[in-house]
Order: C-alpha cells, then structure tokens, then sequence
C-alpha cells in the first residue's frame, strides 16, 4: 500500500476539523475527495503533505510513518501538492517556477533546468517556458502549478481543485493531461474537487467527507446513489442525472 491514513485526527483550538479519519491509496491508483464547502478536505490534505501536525493518529507512505513530519521531509519522500489558491511566483518565469520544483532532488541549475524542460514538454507549456504566469490564462496557470509539483519527482500527486475555474474544454484537457502524466510518470494521484464531472470521471474511488468525517467510499458510481451522499453533498438533482 502505498498510502495509509489510520485514524486520523486533527483539532484546532478544540475545533474538531478531521474526526478517526481511516483510508488506503494504492500504487498507481487515482482516488477522488469529495464533500461540501467545511468538510475537512484541505485540512486531511495539510496532515498527509506535512503543513499540519495530526492531533492524534498515523500516516503511513510507501512503508514509513511520516506522522508529523515537515513538509521538505514528506516531499523528499515523494509526496507533492498543489493548492486550492495558486502558490505561483509572478516575478518568475514559467520555466523558472518549475525548477523550483527540481530543486527538491539537485542543487544544480543546469539539472533543475533540464528537469524543467522534459516537465514543460510533459504537459504541453514548451511554448510559455519565457512567460510570466500573470500574462497567462487561469488554465495556464493550473498547468503551471501541476508542473513544479511534478518536477519534484513524486509518487503521490495531491491535487486540490486543479479544475475549478475552468471551462468544460479546460477540464476535459487537464483530465486528458493527468492521465498522461499518470501513464508516463507511474503516478498515484489524491484529488479534492468541487466539479463532480471532472471527479467523477478522472477517479477510481471516491471518499466523501462531511463535517469532518469519512461518510462513504467506493466507486463513483455507486457512492453517487448513496442516501447519506446525496443528503449531504451531491443533491437529488445529480444522483438522478447518473
């Protein structure tokens, strides 16, 4: 297995935001998190990248427990993330903001700059490589973020709302493109999102999360027509739809 969360818990202040939180990914697999607006996503996915410390229980990668370790140490190992708001550098280039990512692994320019160009080629950003992010599109700029995580080598791709913002063309490009990267890269990928066609499509498993807890997890089309989904997140509207 190559990720375990066991149990997971995590308190702010006494606010509970993650409540026995327990699930596997396995190699190669593409598991989506779903939930509504407060649920406990990004929190759960702050405990597994190491930007937060759980309060209690065990995270486990590729056989060590990384429970509480920093987030430099959880991407050496191999787990990278992108986030909900963008962390891009404006006053960098394209290319530049990638080999940010490579320099994870090297403290050569020279290799960070060649990682960079193999990761702009990977996902189609060879023609934007001397731009700077705020010239480009929002979608562009998705594909940006995606590539610096990918330049740090990893075996666990975290990706927190990659599609949101995007038009129905964009999110059926950036699926096409995550299961390339997938393919090329022998990728896992962990995606929290609020657009059920890009989830419901790209995943394999679903989680559903509400009010801090795991509420159902199996394939998407059946966990769509669970009562307690549908009741919490996902509406009759879109369970009749499927």
């Amino acid at each position: 297995m190559l990720l375990e969360v066991k149990n997971l818990h995590k308190e702010f202040g006494g606010v509970l935001a993650n409540a026995d939180i327990s699930f596997e990914l396995k190699a190669g697999e593409i598991v989506g998190l779903i939930g509504p607006n407060g649920a406990g996503k990004t929190t759960l996915f702050n405990c597994i990248a190491g930007y937060y410390k759980p309060t209690s229980g065990k995270v486990f990668f590729d056989g060590k427990d990384i429970t509480g370790w920093p987030a430099h140490r959880v991407a050496k190992v191999g787990i990278a993330r992108t986030f909900q708001v963008m962390k891009i550098m404006p006053t960098l280039t394209v290319e530049e903001n990638i080999m940010i990512g490579a320099f994870c692994r090297t403290g050569d320019r020279q290799v960070a700059r060649r990682e960079a160009q193999k990761i702009l080629e990977l996902v189609d950003l060879m023609q934007e490589a001397k731009a700077y992010p705020p010239e480009l599109p929002i979608a562009i700029q998705k594909r940006i973020e995606l590539a610096r995580a990918l330049a740090t080598r990893p075996k666990l791709l975290m990706l927190d709302e990659v599609a949101a913002g995007l038009n129905p063309l964009e999110t059926k490009e950036i699926i096409q493109t995550l299961q390339k990267i997938k393919k090329e890269r022998d990728l896992s990928l962990l995606l929290t999102e609020h657009v059920m066609e890009f989830i419901m499509t790209i995943s394999e498993r679903v989680i559903v999360m509400a009010a801090g807890r795991k509420i159902a997890e199996g394939v998407p089309g059946e966990v769509a027509k669970e009562k307690k989904v549908i009741e919490a997140y996902l509406g009759e509207k879109y369970a009749k739809g499927k």
